[in-house]
């Protein structure tokens, strides 16, 4: 007879959970090892792979799946939606009215099984939105870009050489 599978917790498990706490930034895995690395320097990547998994299987932090870049993970378990910034990548948590629901019945027509879903805005925040904003204030006018070839002959608007005009003129 086998008996249930009890969870332990390691020096390791609570390394990694610390390493979460009070942190908004969505970390990725490799950044959480490089924090409890200095703590534990004979920890494996791999060994926090398993006990973030761990973490998220016990209900004491969140799996982001984002973007392409990989899975984030965030310690607010609460339901909360996110903002991704489109330019710097920065993960802000939202904490939006739910007035409107969604309507999934058309999935659970179609044989799905709705467990729970999140929103994920994108676009650019607060602090690249002041830098854009301060940058194109500061901009002088524009200036005409030239296209030139290897040898500095320069194009014309239709890409064409302009003759006599480049710095190598052999004709």
């Amino acid at each position: 007879m086998r008996r249930a599978a009890r969870k332990r917790t390691t020096r390791q498990l609570e390394q990694v959970f610390k390493a979460l706490q009070g942190d908004h930034t969505h970390p990725f895995a490799h950044e959480i090892y490089q924090r409890v690395h200095r703590k534990l320097p004979r920890i494996s990547l791999a060994t926090v792979y398993r006990n973030l998994h761990s973490l998220v299987d016990e209900g004491r932090i969140r799996t982001l799946l984002l973007d392409a870049q990989g899975a984030r993970f965030d310690p607010e378990t609460s339901q909360h939606d996110h903002f991704v910034c489109e330019r710097c990548g920065r993960v802000v948590d939202l904490f939006l009215r739910q007035a409107r629901p969604v309507d999934l019945s058309s999935l659970a027509k179609q044989g799905y099984v709705v467990t729970t879903h999140t929103l994920t805005v994108h676009g650019m925040c607060q602090v690249c939105a002041a830098r854009r904003r301060t940058s194109r204030s500061q901009r002088p006018a524009a200036r005409r870009l030239r296209k030139t070839d290897v040898h500095g002959r320069i194009f014309d608007a239709k890409g064409g050489p302009r003759q006599g005009k480049g710095r190598c003129d052999d004709a």
